[in-house]
């Protein structure tokens, strides 16, 4: 009895002890997720700008790409090995095969074909002529020989049909040899690259040795004597866009150097996706200084703003004209197709992202003009607004 009574009180104590290990333990734990629920998030480092508001402007400014008045893929019609590609002096003096940068005269040579097999056709051709030219004029005198005998009664008229068939078939045969002759040439000539236009060499594509079939892509050339600025506008704008009218091109590559340039082309659709139309504006470039894919500005006067902005929404509450960097614009991450920007607010002495839908305007250098969602004199972030959320506690650096 004293035995089952001590076992009895055993298991108590050390049921008690494990209960009291086991609270302790939640203790712990509950003490550990209590400070990792009160820890924040470290601060993000940041850069920010202010909000510029945007002065009334003479006319407007938009992005233009500046492409080649001419482009050219410059491709062989025909099949076979590259046996050679001209040779020209490079900077060094060295001559090496013609490659991208160089210029070309138009009717210039750049690449030949090994000619062999075409050469061989050409003579198998011009052998076929003359042999199916040979066998007309044996036709021919036949059936002229026939003619005299048939209107004397000496030869029976089918017999003198017969002679008028193999008169036409010999003089049929000798235009499809004269055909099999001149498609011959065509492309032994055509083993032949040339090129047809001045201009500059973009991209090659063979070398010697290569084997290419027809159709196959060698050079790309350009011409860059006369380029082209390309720019959308919206449909409001167009009645200030006319054809012959002169603009002016800054590009900022060139330390902002200004071109005039006339305007050439207007589209007359929008395009699908941005709903804007293409301009395009013809600059004279004899000096071949502004290259293709070079980004410039053009100033196009009387296009200003419109009177009114567009209609105010419960979800941007600021609205106003002012003028961000580009980098402080990203995407909003359930709009693929919108535009955000990053303004810090501060709460409690400390500070923290706000996240704000805006409304673009048009690019001018290095900035962008917000239409709606941004007030003048408000900091937005630039540095680092790929990496911030909604909400993300910062610490502006300067």
């Amino acid at each position: 009895m004293f035995m089952k009574n001590s076992l009895k009180l055993n298991w108590k104590i050390i049921s008690g002890c494990g209960l009291s290990i086991i609270l302790a333990g939640v203790a712990v734990v509950s003490m550990s997720f209590s400070r990792s629920a009160n820890e924040e998030a470290p601060a993000v480092p940041v850069r920010v700008s202010v909000a510029e508001p945007v002065a009334g402007i003479s006319g407007l400014r938009y992005s233009a790409n500046i492409t080649p008045r001419r482009q050219v893929d410059l491709a062989f019609k025909v099949g076979g090995y590259v046996s050679e590609i001209t040779s020209l002096p490079g900077p060094d003096g060295i001559t090496r095969d013609v490659r991208a940068g160089d210029r070309v005269k138009q009717g210039m040579i750049l690449a030949h074909l090994d000619v062999k097999d075409y050469a061989v056709r050409a003579s198998q051709a011009r052998a076929s002529l003359e042999e199916a030219r040979a066998s007309l004029a044996m036709a021919r005198k036949d059936y002229e020989r026939n003619q005299s005998l048939v209107k004397g009664g000496y030869v029976a008229k089918s017999d003198f049909d017969r002679k008028q068939e193999s008169l036409d078939v010999a003089s049929a045969r000798v235009d499809v040899a004269r055909a099999q002759l001149d498609q011959a040439n065509n492309q032994l000539a055509d083993s032949v690259l040339k090129s047809p236009l001045d201009g500059v060499v973009v991209n090659r594509f063979v070398e010697r040795g290569s084997l290419v079939a027809s159709g196959t892509r060698a050079f790309v050339l350009v011409d860059l004597s006369a380029v082209k600025a390309v720019f959308g506008v919206p449909d409001s704008l167009l009645s200030s866009i006319k054809l012959g009218e002169t603009l002016s091109v800054v590009v900022d590559a060139l330390n902002h150097r200004e071109f005039k340039g006339v305007v050439t082309a207007v589209s007359p659709s929008a395009d699908s996706k941005s709903r804007v139309f293409d301009v395009e504006v013809t600059i004279q470039n004899s000096d071949r200084i502004l290259k293709d894919g070079m980004i410039a500005t053009v100033h196009v006067e009387g296009g200003n703003e419109p009177d009114h902005l567009p209609a105010q929404s419960t979800e941007q509450p600021f609205v106003g004209i002012t003028s961000v960097p580009l980098q402080s614009v990203v995407r909003p991450p359930d709009a693929p197709k919108g535009y955000m920007v990053f303004v810090i607010a501060e709460k409690n002495g400390r500070w923290y992202a706000q996240a704000r839908r805006v409304e673009l305007g048009d690019v001018v250098g290095r900035s962008v003009k917000v239409l709606q969602g941004i007030a003048p004199g408000e900091r937005v972030i630039t540095a680092g607004a790929t990496i911030v959320h909604d909400g993300a506690m910062l610490s502006i650096v300067p």
